[in-house]
């Protein structure tokens, strides 16, 4: 059985389910039509044809009862999720943790992949917000890499008011790797702690990366024209 309490769209509202909307990038309704559509997939039995019969498998009929509150209650988890996801959390971070979607909702994680399988778009949106996780992986990778950030100078355990610009070596080399296996095979070498080698150039390889960041952007952009 499930863990979650069965809840309609009227018993939610429209302004509680417009919120989960906005973050999620999806209407609640879309959800539930794919939800409805995927009754089809059941096989044909003496239920298959009441309106509120679970084993309905006909997306014409209109649900009633218990297979309305099942599938609006279905639809609304996965907003839930989709809004965990990919919408910011209570301190306005984007965390895109599908694990804490669906667990403050009582879902499974075998459920989750259940669902995914069995609605087209669930699952689609699902890899989309993942997509998103990893271009924004990739430009903090890049941020760190290549263009730095400023840490404060401490002086006797105080604060000075100055900063200096650090780099993360090893993201720039693990981001380089992913741009160019050239590079991975040829243009760097590793020493036996793991550490980039002393002999590479490191202010080169930021300039590298920038120049083939650059390239990729401005290829995408002609691309989505």
């Amino acid at each position: 059985m499930a863990k979650y309490e069965l809840i309609t769209f009227d018993e939610l509202g429209p302004e509680t389910v417009a919120i989960h909307e906005e973050r999620a990038g999806v209407r609640y309704q879309d959800l539930l039509a794919d939800i409805i559509a995927a009754r089809a997939r059941l096989d044909e039995s003496d239920s298959s044809k009441r309106s509120n019969s679970l084993a309905c498998n006909d997306p014409t009929i209109h649900a009633t009862g218990a297979l309305k509150a099942r599938e609006e209650t279905r639809a609304w988890l996965m907003l839930q999720i989709l809004s965990v996801f990919r919408g910011p959390n209570e301190t306005g971070e984007f965390r895109y943790s599908l694990s804490a979607g669906y667990k403050k909702v009582g879902v499974s994680a075998m459920t989750v992949i259940k669902w995914r399988e069995i609605y087209p778009l669930f699952g689609e949106l699902v890899n989309s917000i993942q997509s998103e996780m990893v271009d924004s992986l990739r430009e903090e990778a890049y941020r760190r890499a290549a263009v730095g950030h400023d840490e404060p100078l401490v002086h006797q355990g105080m604060k000075t008011g100055e900063t200096v610009k650090k780099f993360s070596d090893t993201l720039l080399q693990f981001t380089l790797m992913g741009y160019d296996a050239k590079f991975r095979k040829q243009e760097i070498a590793l020493n036996h702690s793991g550490s980039i080698d002393s002999n590479v150039n490191i202010e080169g390889l930021r300039d590298k990366l920038a120049e083939r960041l650059r390239a990729k952007a401005k290829a995408e952009a002609s691309d989505d024209n």
